[in-house]
C-alpha cells in the first residue's frame, strides 16, 4: 500500500506579526531613534552645559563694567556690551543657571504635589470630590495677577518663586494623573493585588508610579517651559526674585535702558532667543516621548 502523500501547505507570516526569535526594540532605543528627542535633547543639553560652565568660569564679572558702552559682537565681547560695559555674554552664562534653576525646581515641586494629589484622589473614593473642587479653585486663580500680587508685599527670592509658580500649576498634573490612574486602577492585576492584601501605598507609589512615569516626565517637561516663562514674565515687569540674575532680568534691563532704540539689539535678543530655543527643545522632548509611548 503507497504511503498517503501529505499535502504542502505553504505558510506565510501575516504583516506586522514579529517572529518569536525578533527583538522588540526598548524604550531607549525607541527615543534615540526619535528625531523630536534627539533635538531637543542636544539644545537642552547645550544649556545645561552653558549653566553648569557658568557655575565655575566667567570670562568677565557680569555686573561690573570691563568694556565700552554698547560695544558690538566681536572677539573680545562676543555678545557684545551693555550701556555701562558689562559683557553680555558673561551676563548670559551666569543668568542659565537661574533661570534653569527656577523651571527644574519648580516643575519638581509641581509634579511632586499634583501627582501625589492625583493618585489620592483616584484610590480614596471619600477624597475625590474635596479634592477635584480644590483643584477647581486653584484653577480659577490667575497665576501672573497671584505673582504680580504676591511680590507687591513680599520680594521673593528665586526659591519661593518657583514654589509659588508650582503651587499655581500642580492642578493641570493633578487632574491628568488621577484620569490616567482611575483608567489602570481597573486593571486585572491592581484588583488582584488589593484582594491579595497589598498594602494600597505600594500599588499607588510603586506599580501606579511605574506605569505613569512617562507622562509625568512629558507633563514635567511642560511646566519646565511655563515655569522658565512665567519667570521671564514676572522679571520683565518688574517684580521677579530680587536676589537672582536670569535672562527675563536681562531682557527687563536691556528694555529699561532703551537699548532697542540705541541699536544694541544683542542685549535683548539673546537672552530672548535662549529662552524659546531652550522652550522648543524641551517642547520636542516631550512631543517625541510622547510619540514613542504611542508607538511602544
Amino acid at each position: 500500500m503507497q504511503p498517503r502523500c501529505r499535502p504542502h501547505v505553504s505558510y506565510r507570516r501575516p504583516e506586522g506579526v514579529l517572529h518569536l526569535s525578533q527583538k522588540q526594540p526598548s524604550l531607549s532605543e525607541l527615543l534615540r531613534g526619535n528625531r523630536y528627542v534627539v533635538a531637543g535633547s542636544a539644545m537642552t543639553v547645550f544649556f545645561v552645559i552653558v549653566a553648569i560652565v557658568g557655575l565655575f568660569y566667567l570670562p568677565h564679572d557680569p555686573l561690573q563694567p570691563v568694556g565700552p558702552d554698547y560695544a558690538a559682537p566681536s572677539l573680545k565681547f562676543p555678545f557684545g556690551t551693555t550701556f555701562v560695559g558689562q559683557d553680555v555674554f558673561s551676563q548670559w552664562m551666569y543668568g542659565a543657571r537661574s533661570t534653569l534653576l527656577v523651571g527644574f525646581l519648580s516643575a519638581l515641586v509641581t509634579m511632586v504635589i499634583g501627582v501625589a494629589i492625583g493618585m489620592v484622589a483616584a484610590f480614596i473614593a471619600f477624597t475625590d470630590e474635596p479634592l477635584m473642587r480644590f483643584t477647581d479653585v486653584i484653577l480659577t486663580l490667575p497665576a501672573l495677577p497671584m505673582l504680580i500680587t504676591v511680590a507687591a508685599f513680599v520680594r521673593p527670592t528665586i526659591y519661593l518663586t518657583a514654589v509659588l509658580i508650582a503651587f499655581l500649576a500642580w492642578p493641570a498634573a493633578a487632574r491628568v494623573t488621577r484620569s490616567d490612574v482611575l483608567s489602570l486602577k481597573e486593571s486585572p492585576y491592581v484588583e488582584v493585588a488589593l484582594l491579595s492584601g497589598v498594602p494600597l501605598r505600594y500599588i499607588m507609589f510603586r506599580d501606579m508610579l511605574r506605569h505613569i512615569l512617562p507622562l509625568v516626565l512629558a507633563l514635567s517637561l511642560f511646566s519646565v517651559i511655563g515655569a522658565i516663562l512665567t519667570e521671564a514674565s514676572l522679571d520683565f515687569i518688574g517684580v521677579g526674585p530680587s536676589s537672582a540674575f536670569t535672562w527675563g532680568a536681562m531682557i527687563s534691563f536691556a528694555n529699561d535702558a532703551n537699548s532697542a532704540f540705541a541699536g544694541a539689539w544683542w542685549w535683548f535678543i539673546i537672552p530672548g532667543l535662549s529662552i524659546a530655543l531652550l522652550s522648543t527643545g524641551l517642547a520636542f522632548i516631550a512631543y517625541g516621548l510622547e510619540t514613542v509611548l504611542k508607538e511602544a
